[in-house]
């Protein structure tokens, strides 16, 4: 007998093969399609209804990522792709969906969003995960000051100590004012600012009347802006999210134009539908909301790159009417910051990727220049050099002030 005869049906197998590889030829398998994506994951409130953080967090990742993903990706050729988790505002929830993504292969690190408690509460896991957690909005400052070392947490956002600090100048130097009241959640966040409150009021010649802790939930202030009135307070330093200052709003809108006092506010309202829930009070209240970044008059090239790509995807008609513009414009950042270290590492380990981090080469960003954005002792990114002022229209427009 000359030759081999196969058996019939593996003759069929092996036809059926080529041609599967035929018509992966031809509709043009490229390396990149078939290598493994790098990891970059979210884990953010979702479930929160009026807070808009996560969508604008979100949106700023995947923009980062399509101009990475279009020149090829990282790590000769590999793809970057999100993760994403709700943690529904809860610590407890917040811990789990960290070590759940921290575990998966191809994760270089885990971005977290507005609430600075779920965060601070994570601290100890990134620490024994060793998968860097980066803040992209939250500012307590145990977020990156809790004395580990080396240290797993980053942070690009504005952090209380200089934050704070600005809201009690612009009280002082814009409205003048002498006495101030504050007003602040019982959490790691409210403490946060009000360790800066009473460590920096008096040297900016301010003497705090009242100091009101409240619980998120809450549904009515009354005697908070009592006691603010009754201390004489000529300013409102308010540390709130969306859902509480809407309230206090409101029922400052509902006093006599001569008992309402300006407030100046700490940027959660801004990551939320605070314009819907405040509604018409707005235009009754001095309401200045501190942030570290507008796409409004912005002429880097990266924030107008951003902006059109959040107007195109969004259907926003201008970049004022964008949400959360700092959530966006921070994660857009962090994630070609995060591309750079991957590229340096030549690593998706987290302890390769912290290592990284800490020895960037300068990047040209949307908030800003970064020379280098972190080092070994300064894990934060931005500084007050960032700090601005806006008005929420009622349109939920931010409007930068002078």
């Amino acid at each position: 007998m000359c030759g081999t005869r196969w058996p019939s049906g593996f003759a069929r197998l092996r036809q059926a093969l080529a041609a599967g590889l035929l018509g992966l030829i031809g509709i043009g398998l490229s390396p990149s399609w078939a290598a493994e994506p790098v990891y970059i994951a979210f884990d953010g409130a979702y479930g929160v209804k009026t807070n808009t953080a996560p969508k604008a967090i979100e949106r700023g990742i995947l923009a980062a990522m399509d101009e990475i993903n279009a020149r090829g990706g990282v790590l000769g050729g590999r793809p970057l792709k999100l993760l994403t988790t709700d943690n529904q505002g809860l610590p407890a929830r917040a811990r789990d969906n960290y070590l759940d993504l921290a575990a998966k292969p191809g994760v270089v690190a885990v971005l977290a969003g507005k609430f600075s408690p779920v965060i601070v509460e994570t601290v100890p896991e990134a620490q024994r995960m060793k998968v860097p957690l980066i803040s992209v909005w939250g500012s307590a400052d145990p977020i990156t000051d809790h004395g580990h070392a080396p240290s797993y947490t980053f942070r690009l956002s504005l952090k209380d100590s200089w934050g704070v600090e600005a809201m009690l100048q612009r009280a002082a130097t814009v409205h003048k004012a002498q006495r101030v009241c504050a007003v602040l959640p019982n959490t790691s966040w409210g403490r946060s600012g009000h360790n800066v409150i009473s460590s920096r009021a008096g040297r900016l010649g301010l003497t705090v009347v009242a100091t009101r802790w409240y619980n998120w939930g809450d549904k009515a202030f009354g005697e908070t802006l009592a006691a603010c009135r009754s201390g004489g307070a000529q300013v409102m330093i308010l540390v709130a999210n969306e859902a509480e200052a809407a309230v206090i709003v409101r029922e400052m809108a509902a006093l006599s134009p001569g008992q309402r006092m300006p407030i100046v506010s700490h940027w959660g309202v801004t990551g939320g539908l605070m314009h819907e829930l405040a509604g018409d009070a707005l235009e009754k209240v001095d309401l200045q909301v501190i942030q570290t970044f507008t796409f409004v008059g912005n002429n880097r090239p990266r924030a107008r790159q951003l902006a059109a790509w959040l107007m195109k995807e969004g259907g926003h008609p201008s970049p004022e009417l964008i949400p959360g513009p700092v959530g966006s414009a921070h994660a857009y950042d962090m994630t070609h910051l995060l591309a750079l270290a991957v590229e340096q590492a030549r690593s998706t380990k987290g302890d390769d990727v912290r290592v990284a981090l800490e020895k960037l080469p300068p990047f040209e960003g949307a908030v800003r220049r970064y020379a280098p954005a972190f080092t070994p002792e300064r894990h934060d990114a931005l500084g007050p050099q960032q700090v601005l002022f806006v008005q929420i229209e009622r349109s939920g427009a931010l409007t930068p002030l002078k």
